[in-house]
């Protein structure tokens, strides 16, 4: 297993720092060993005090997180102290050949000071020279230069004095600067440049997410250009999908949170093709109702439509055999999809439906297999539901099971004018459903 390091703050809120490094280490493949030289007291609202690691103590989980230990990389951010920056030039003495992304973090985003004054000298006529980037934002360029950031102009002069201190590159990123941000890179000899789309919000911890995203890409053997590049896109990515943990504070990244939801994505997908192939096997076209049939599978916590996973254009059949239109899609079904929508609410962990050919033989099957079974009267709907469209789909499954005594493996009903009646089945997963199909099949 590659390993990294990062020696940082730790921000009990798990926005910044040592946190918000380890979640990207591990996100993209790399075992995180964090050493913390602060405890950041803060929350969504922002930073309320600093309160230094002990010399001591910081000394001895350097060296005993990292002993016998190979290191890929150290990622640095916020060093609190003078005796913080001096124990990592001391430790980075001894893994001279170890690739070092260093993000000059300062000061807070209320103003609060991160790094002391005799820190901050230190850090800039010492420690720069040991890293491969050092990768400031725009007002952490202003302190270091002397002169104001304002612009990609600026930054661009800002980056070269700074590379001139000692670094062998330099990326100055540019959140503050007036309209959409621009990054910017330089290797001692070429600029390149990243522009993005401005996220109307405050992100938390996006300084550190980009800078442990780089040691990452540079670690993997990426080229300066190439690790700069997949950490803009890396970034990106999990901006979109910031989040807020109270109703006010700053917007949060998880890295782990979007590349789990990921997972989560591939395997209700994976799981619905499973089920096609087993469906191919088996071929049940007798369950097949005129209205035709479709499957869903919803992620663990779907909330909409676009949650549920289903087969476009729904499955029917063509000489004797089922006829799937296409590979599972979200978003790819409606009526089924709301189906279990609905039943979710009642009990999460079934996740799956289809709609089946309603035969009393099927239903007399599913009673001798003792699975659970509720009807539901179509007649007694209401005007207003039977003029509802879809929207009768969920009074249909909500009215049912606020009154199972168990969740119902079918809700069918004999249908009414102009509804054909339909038998829904429900399970946990596809391979689950297939089961049930076998089961039932007349």
């Amino acid at each position: 297993m590659r390993n990294l390091l990062s020696i940082a703050g730790f921000d009990p809120s798990s926005g910044a720092g040592i946190v918000r490094d380890a979640d990207t280490f591990f996100s993209l493949g790399f075992h995180g060993i964090t050493a913390p030289t602060c405890t950041v007291v803060q929350g969504p609202g922002g930073v309320r005090r600093v309160h230094p690691s002990p010399e001591e103590l910081f000394r001895e989980t350097l060296d005993a997180a990292t002993g016998g230990v190979t290191l890929d990389g150290v990622k640095i951010g916020a060093l609190c102290s003078e005796l913080h920056v001096k124990e990592t030039l001391r430790f980075l003495e001894s893994r001279k050949n170890v690739p070092v992304v260093l993000d000059p973090v300062f000061t807070a985003k209320n103003g609060t000071f991160l790094l002391s004054e005799r820190g901050r000298q230190i850090c800039v006529k010492s420690l720069f020279k040991k890293a491969k980037v050092v990768t400031p934002n725009a007002e952490e360029a202003s302190f270091i230069t002397g002169k104001k950031v304002r612009g990609v102009d600026t930054a661009k002069k800002a980056a070269e004095a700074i590379y001139a201190m000692g670094p062998k590159a330099v990326v100055i990123k540019g959140g503050h600067f007036e309209g959409d941000p621009v990054d910017v890179l330089f290797d001692g000899r070429d600029f390149v440049l990243y522009k993005k789309k401005r996220i109307a919000r405050s992100i938390h911890g996006t300084g550190c997410s980009f800078s442990s995203a780089l040691i990452c890409f540079l670690a993997r053997g990426c080229s300066l250009q190439e690790a700069f590049m997949a950490s803009e896109f890396y970034l990106e990515k999990f901006l979109r999908s910031s989040y807020r943990i109270d109703r006010n504070g700053h917007f949060y990244l998880s890295s782990a949170a979007v590349t789990s939801l990921d997972a989560e994505r591939w395997m209700v997908v994976n799981r619905l093709l499973q089920a096609k192939q087993l469906l191919g096997r088996l071929n049940p076209v007798e369950l097949i109702p005129d209205i035709q049939m479709n499957i869903c599978y919803a992620l663990p916590d779907a909330k909409t439509v676009e949650n549920i996973a289903a087969f476009p254009g729904s499955i029917g059949w063509h000489e004797k055999a089922m006829l799937f239109r296409g590979d599972p899609q979200f978003g790819a079904s409606s009526h089924v999809a709301r189906l279990v929508l609905t039943y979710m609410r009642y009990h999460p962990h079934v996740r799956c439906a289809a709609s089946i050919r309603y035969d009393e033989t099927i239903i007399k099957k599913a009673t001798a297999k003792r699975l659970a079974i509720e009807f539901f009267d179509r007649m007694k709907e209401s005007k207003k539901i039977k003029g509802a469209g879809g929207e009768n789909l969920d009074y249909l499954v909500d009215s049912v099971l606020k009154k199972a005594k168990k969740p119902p493996d079918i809700i069918y009903d004999r249908g009414a004018i102009g509804k054909e009646p339909v038998i829904r089945l429900f399970a946990k997963d596809p391979l689950e459903l297939v089961q049930k199909m076998e089961m039932i099949r007349p």
